[in-house]
């Protein structure tokens, strides 16, 4: 997949107008006004590929949120929204490290001797992966690592 930007958004989202995909953009322009927000809160400057990876997954995250409740209250329609929504958003996310990566490339970092420390690890993790994992799993497994000897 090629590098997310706020270009590539902006055209998809005019795609989804000329084609009348009225889904996809209401769910673009949604992402496209958060990317606004953020710049504007960084006063400009221009957003990363990690920046706009993290948005996309914010507004995955909204998505299955609003669908656990969907659930519990019994609304069908709004189970199905949510998911069709995500299932749009997804493509624009690279795949997750899986838990047997996310494991490894932790133990790899936390065998240098700078950084056996969780700041240290999790700091290597957001520079070389942003966006690619799962912050609370990665903390744990990073924690796990730590507590073990350094002999293991």
């Amino acid at each position: 997949m090629p590098a997310l930007t706020e270009q590539q958004l902006a055209d998809d989202l005019t795609r989804a107008m000329k084609a009348r995909e009225m889904p996809r953009v209401y769910v673009l322009r949604g992402l496209l006004t958060a990317a606004k927000h953020l710049k504007v809160e960084r006063k400009g400057a221009a957003l990363a590929e990690a920046d706009l990876v993290q948005l996309v997954r914010r507004e995955i995250r909204k998505r299955e949120e609003a669908e656990e409740f969907a659930v519990k209250a019994g609304r069908g329609e709004l189970i199905e929204q949510n998911r069709a929504e995500r299932a749009l958003l997804e493509v624009y996310v690279p795949a997750l490290l899986g838990p047997a990566e996310l494991e490894e490339t932790i133990r790899a970092l936390a065998a240098r001797p700078e950084a056996r420390t969780l700041g240290a690890i999790m700091g290597a993790l957001r520079e070389r992966f942003a966006g690619r994992y799962d912050g609370r799993q990665a903390s744990e497994i990073a924690r796990r690592v730590l507590a073990e000897p350094s002999g293991a």
